[in-house]
């Protein structure tokens, strides 16, 4: 099909709209700045939409306290007003999907364009100038600053950055997973049938683990997992497995992901029919395999500072914090051996620093997902769903306050300002706090005429 070719003008480009990039574009809608939000896929969601694993990872620091609010608060309000220990957060992606949504749709000042992928970006004298736009929106687009929300970092290989990618030493990156959703068994046939519980969930998976190690004796699959993880949907009447292990995935090559989503869908048919013979599985549905490869790992732009494990493990704190993470360490081995899960001690939770979010070399280009600069060790902390929603929210105030205060460099933004404007907006901050002027209204004239192009999978 073919698209007329035009130009456009924004003050702030997102590419990427997974909870990251959605995050940074609604705090940058919220400051009135006209923000342009593209998506390569049909719709928005990302990761926790399209590859979901149900379950809202810890965000609360030793003592239960809220380490991350902000806009992750609005996307599971549940999670914050219902809070029990012995209680399994999760969440349902169609609700999630939904959500993001009206969230986006909400803002008069942020335009959506989904099935549209940037193909080439312009950069001169360390700025990047434009964006070469295929699909729905074909043509060139400028901004003042540009935020990289992709998960694997695309938006800033492609113009050139730096990047690492994978375990150091070899390049061997996590394990990807396929999650599949289960219904219509029988929870009175079950040891605890209260599988909203934690003990319920581990009890689960005991009285499953006989029936998948079976499989595994007989030869009968190639998951090269030693247990089985699943989790109650909120309603209590279905469960995500996210139980499949798919080794080499890399995303930056598309034949890999193909191939991991072959053998992801292969596993994840074997584990379902081996646990279709425990008695409470015997009427059991596949209601579906997650449409999209879990990717745990893609490229690590470098920043002005790599976040590492002993930052998390020793629960550093930074004097441009803008971010706090309080998942453990979660290492799923990129040899297929046991996962690396280690929490983080003390007090429970580190911050993630401003530089961090800022690749070396470009002067209007930040980074608002798991992309960020660290480690393979700190990555598989920081890549959950509550620190990436901060980390966007996060660059997409830092980006607008270059844009009102007419920074040339992002680096200008003080970690102060930022902290100011996240605590207004309820967002969990530490570290010293300056009182600025912001924008009372938004712009007047709408950035362009194209309306936010939404779709669902009944279009």
């Amino acid at each position: 099909m073919h698209y007329e070719k035009e130009d456009w003008n924004f003050e702030l480009v997102v590419a990427g709209a997974g909870v990251g990039g959605i995050s940074a574009a609604l705090a940058a809608a919220r400051l009135f700045r006209r923000v342009l939000l593209i998506e390569a896929g049909p719709e928005v969601g990302g990761t926790g939409v399209f590859s979901s694993v149900s379950l809202i990872c810890n965000f609360r620091d030793s003592r239960g306290r809220p380490i991350t609010s902000g806009i992750h608060r609005e996307l599971f309000p549940a999670a914050y007003t219902h809070y029990n220990e012995q209680r399994v957060p999760t969440y349902d992606e169609l609700a999630l999907k939904s959500t993001y949504q009206q969230l986006l749709e909400a803002e008069p000042t942020l335009t959506v364009w989904t099935g549209c992928t940037v193909e080439s970006a312009d950069v001169e004298n360390g700025r990047i100038q434009r964006l070469h736009l295929q699909g729905q929106q074909a043509g060139t687009v400028a901004a003042e600053v540009f935020l990289d929300a992709t998960a694997d970092g695309n938006l800033s290989a492609m113009a050139g950055m730096q990047y690492e990618i994978g375990r150091e030493g070899d390049g061997k990156l996590q394990s990807a997973t396929a999650t599949f959703r289960v219904s219509g068994f029988d929870l009175l046939k079950l040891e605890n049938p209260d599988i909203q519980t934690w003990p319920a969930i581990h009890s689960l998976r005991l009285e499953l683990l006989p029936y998948y190690q079976a499989l595994k004796d007989e030869g009968k699959t190639a998951n090269p997992r030693q247990s089985i993880t699943c989790f109650p949907y909120p309603d209590g009447k279905a469960l995500l497995f996210n139980s499949t292990s798919v080794l080499g995935v890399d995303p930056t090559r598309p034949d890999s992901v193909s191939r991991g989503m072959e053998e992801g869908t292969r596993q994840a048919n074997e584990l379902f029919g081996a646990i279709c013979g425990h008695p409470a599985f015997r009427q059991a549905r596949l209601d579906y395999i997650a449409p999209r490869l879990g990717v745990r790992e893609g490229r690590r732009i470098t920043g002005e500072y790599i976040l590492t494990a002993e930052d998390c493990l020793n629960t550093r704190h930074f004097g441009d914090m803008i971010a706090a993470c309080a998942y453990s360490l979660d290492i799923h081995s990129p040899d297929g051996g046991a996962t690396r899960l280690e929490s983080i001690p003390g007090d429970g939770y580190y911050h993630i620093p401003y530089r961090s979010l800022i690749p070396v070399g470009c002067s209007n280009l930040l980074l608002a997902s798991r992309c960020i600069s660290g480690t393979h060790e700190a990555h598989s902390s920081y890549r959950i769903m509550a620190s990436v929603s901060a980390i966007g929210e996060a660059a997409g105030v830092a980006a607008s306050l270059a844009v009102i205060q007419r920074k040339k460099d992002v680096r200008e933004v003080r970690p102060a300002h930022i902290r100011y404007v996240l605590q207004l907006r309820g967002q969990f901050t530490e570290g010293e706090v300056e009182r600025i002027p912001l924008p009372a209204s938004p712009q007047q004239e709408p950035p362009v005429s194209v309306e936010p192009n939404f779709k669902s999978n009944h279009d």
